[in-house]
């Protein structure tokens, strides 16, 4: 896929990511040979061996393969059920887009653990330093068109601020053709809103456009429960009370007191002096 420009904003300021130029693709592509390298050399482990390794360490076994093919045929299912037109309430599709939503949630979570692993292998750190690097290179100034990281050492000192990681957010949605609505997308969050269950921000809502969750508890902007007057509850709906309270708390102290238990005296018996006459 052939890269445009792409124009955006950044809390107010304009930015562009401009295509890499044959040389960056160049360096780049050394960059990742050089840190795979190193990577093998000092034993970091290679892809093919990352399913071994996961057993081994008991982040992956059957169990769990299992349960995510499960998953992948269930949520599989309820789109084809969905879109053959099975259910015939409103009522029915709310639930089904509510239980796809789920499975999907499902499915990413135990997907996390492994992704994450990716990134211990040889090939996974070298596509990082070339990330990296591909950040340095496409990331620009709007007005000036310079390069908002002059180097790849700059990037990497930003990398890990809130700057650093929302660039390279943008980046990777451009990178790798990531539609930044694809949520919106899917076909759970099309029926909720076709149903006027999701507000404009991807929140579910209930029929009176207040947030729930997907038990149709209210919640906040947090996604913390409330009640209807908008105070936060815990699970069994009692107003959350912070531990502070304890400080201020009146009691009656009516615990049983310890008896102080005495120790006996020790007299100190006095010694007699007895004097000699001298002659």
């Amino acid at each position: 896929m052939k890269l445009e420009e792409k124009r955006f904003t950044y809390k107010g300021k304009e930015y562009l990511l401009l295509p890499m130029t044959s040389q960056d693709l160049s360096e780049g592509r050394k960059l990742y040979a050089r840190t795979f390298r190193k990577s093998v050399e000092n034993g970091v482990i290679l892809k093919k061996s990352l399913d071994d390794h996961m057993r081994r360490q008991g982040l992956w076994d059957d169990h769990k393969q299992e349960e995510y093919t499960n998953l992948i045929k269930k949520s599989a299912d309820l789109e084809y059920r969905i879109k053959s037109g099975q259910f015939k309430k409103a009522s029915e599709l709310k639930d089904k887009a509510l239980e796809l939503k789920s499975v999907r949630d499902d499915i990413s979570n135990l997907m996390a653990v492994r992704n994450s692993m990716d990134s211990v292998t040889a090939e996974g750190q070298a596509d990082q330093e070339q990330f990296g690097f591909f950040i340095h290179c496409s990331v620009h100034f709007f007005d000036t068109r310079k390069r908002v990281f002059p180097s790849y050492d700059s990037y990497l000192d930003k990398s890990d601020t809130d700057f650093g990681r929302d660039m390279a957010g943008k980046f990777a949605e451009y990178y790798y053709g990531v539609d930044e609505d694809f949520e919106s997308k899917l076909l759970e969050n099309k029926i909720l809103k076709k149903l006027n269950l999701l507000d404009g921000d991807g929140f579910l809502v209930n029929s009176d456009g207040q947030r729930v969750d997907g038990n149709g508890n209210l919640v906040d902007k947090d996604g913390a429960r409330i009640n209807p007057e908008g105070e936060r509850i815990d699970i069994n709906n009692n107003p959350l009370i912070d531990d502070d309270i304890i400080d201020s708390l009146e009691f009656e102290d009516d615990l049983p007191k310890s008896k102080k238990i005495e120790k006996p005296e020790v007299k100190k018996a006095k010694r007699k002096s007895s004097s000699k006459t001298v002659a």
